[in-house]
């Protein structure tokens, strides 16, 4: 299920201006982080951790896309550095 959410985000973030209008391209995205940014904290981190461990299952440019989607779709916790990977 989870890799379907992701491939369905991906195809919005990725598919061209002529395969669907880049506006509801774009507010399908932001309907997408507002929704999942909404989740508690601790299903946030649950969804982070598990997007984060399927990523490298995906092939370019779509791995890209999930490695980024945790913290694109306000997944991660702005003050807990244990949640970004980079910091």
């Amino acid at each position: 299920m989870l890799d379907t959410l992701l491939e369905r985000l991906a195809f919005f973030e990725l598919c061209d201006d002529e395969t669907l209008h880049p506006d509801v391209a774009l507010q399908q995205l932001e309907d997408a982080a507002s929704r999942l940014g909404g989740l508690e904290s601790a299903d946030r981190a649950r969804l982070a951790a598990a997007i984060a461990a399927r990523a490298e299952s995906f092939q370019p440019p779509f791995r890209q896309f999930v490695e980024d989607a945790p913290e694109a779709f306000g997944l991660l916790d702005e003050d807990d550095p244990t949640e970004h990977p980079m910091a």
